[in-house]
């Protein structure tokens, strides 16, 4: 029985040493906004590379993703299935970009004020692009996967 206690306390100590590396990694002003931004949200992945940091989670039912640079926030992305896409966007996908398979399409709200649709399309790995469109569906511009 005391071997299975002291077994059952060191992986609990692992986890929490493990859980804690992890933490410290992300800054404590991004975890506060993201907790007061989203305090519902589960299975949160936590990304940082330089000076971006981005984090995938669930939020009602939904995957999101949110991503912060140099701290601050820039953009909250929602997943959500092509066909729930407006009809303009389907048609202009379609009109110009034939031969594409959607990957994923987003709605985003960024930093400076804008909510848009992102539809990742991809003929081949190495043909993948961004088309970003505005709220009221109208093509604004490519962004290839480099520059994201």
């Amino acid at each position: 029985m005391r071997k299975i206690s002291l077994v059952m306390l060191a992986i609990l100590f692992s986890t929490f040493a493990f859980s804690q590396k992890e933490g410290k990694e992300i800054p404590p002003q991004v975890i506060n906004d993201f907790k007061a931004k989203f305090p519902s949200a589960t299975k949160i992945k936590w990304e940082k590379n330089k000076e971006k940091i981005e984090a995938q989670f669930i939020n009602d039912d939904s995957k999101m993703e949110i991503e912060y640079l140099n701290n601050a926030w820039k953009k909250t992305s929602y997943e959500f299935k092509f066909e729930y896409t407006p009809q303009k966007i389907k048609d202009y996908i379609k009109q110009y970009y034939a031969l594409y398979k959607i990957k994923e399409v987003n709605f985003t709200d960024n930093n400076l004020g804008e909510r848009l649709y992102e539809v990742e399309i991809a003929k081949k790995k190495k043909d993948k692009m961004t088309l970003i469109f505005d709220i009221n569906s109208n093509f604004l511009r490519i962004e290839n996967q480099d520059t994201k």
